[in-house]
């Protein structure tokens, strides 16, 4: 399998950078968990998506979750959108969820913390995290 179909691994080893075809343009992430579990796939498009990403990313225990959590930025594959077949499978997707869409150009602090605490309660349903202290 050649580099450009192969996600690239970041300098942590359970964050997966995954790229577009051809390129080294990165659309999303994908984070391993430390076993098996369900893969969930978070998708956004807008500043507040790529906050709530940033904040997951912060959690230092996220490395022990169960499964795979991939989280892409939509926006990145506007130039794909006629054939995404190009793209490295993702394999078997369990649940996908599309975050709201902003309506300001500076993300909102209350949805950003909606939009964090929805994934949690999401990877806590799923199984894939213990969920102590996600906001129900």
């Amino acid at each position: 399998m050649s580099q450009s179909q192969n996600p690239q691994q970041s300098d942590n080893a359970f964050v997966e950078t995954l790229v577009l075809p051809g390129s080294d343009t990165p659309f999303g992430l994908r984070l391993n968990g430390a076993s098996a579990g369900p893969q969930v796939v978070i998708a956004g498009t807008c500043d507040a998506a790529k906050t709530v990403f940033d904040r997951l990313l912060s959690i230092p225990t996220l490395p022990w979750m169960r499964g795979s959590l991939v989280m892409i930025q939509l926006e990145t594959l506007d130039g794909m959108l006629g054939d995404l077949s190009d793209l490295t499978p993702l394999g078997p997707i369990d649940r996908t969820v599309v975050l709201p869409w902003a309506n300001s150009v500076e993300p909102d602090e209350l949805q950003v913390r909606r939009n964090y605490h929805m994934v949690l309660r999401l990877c806590a349903d799923m199984g894939m995290i213990a969920g102590r202290g996600v906001a129900r």
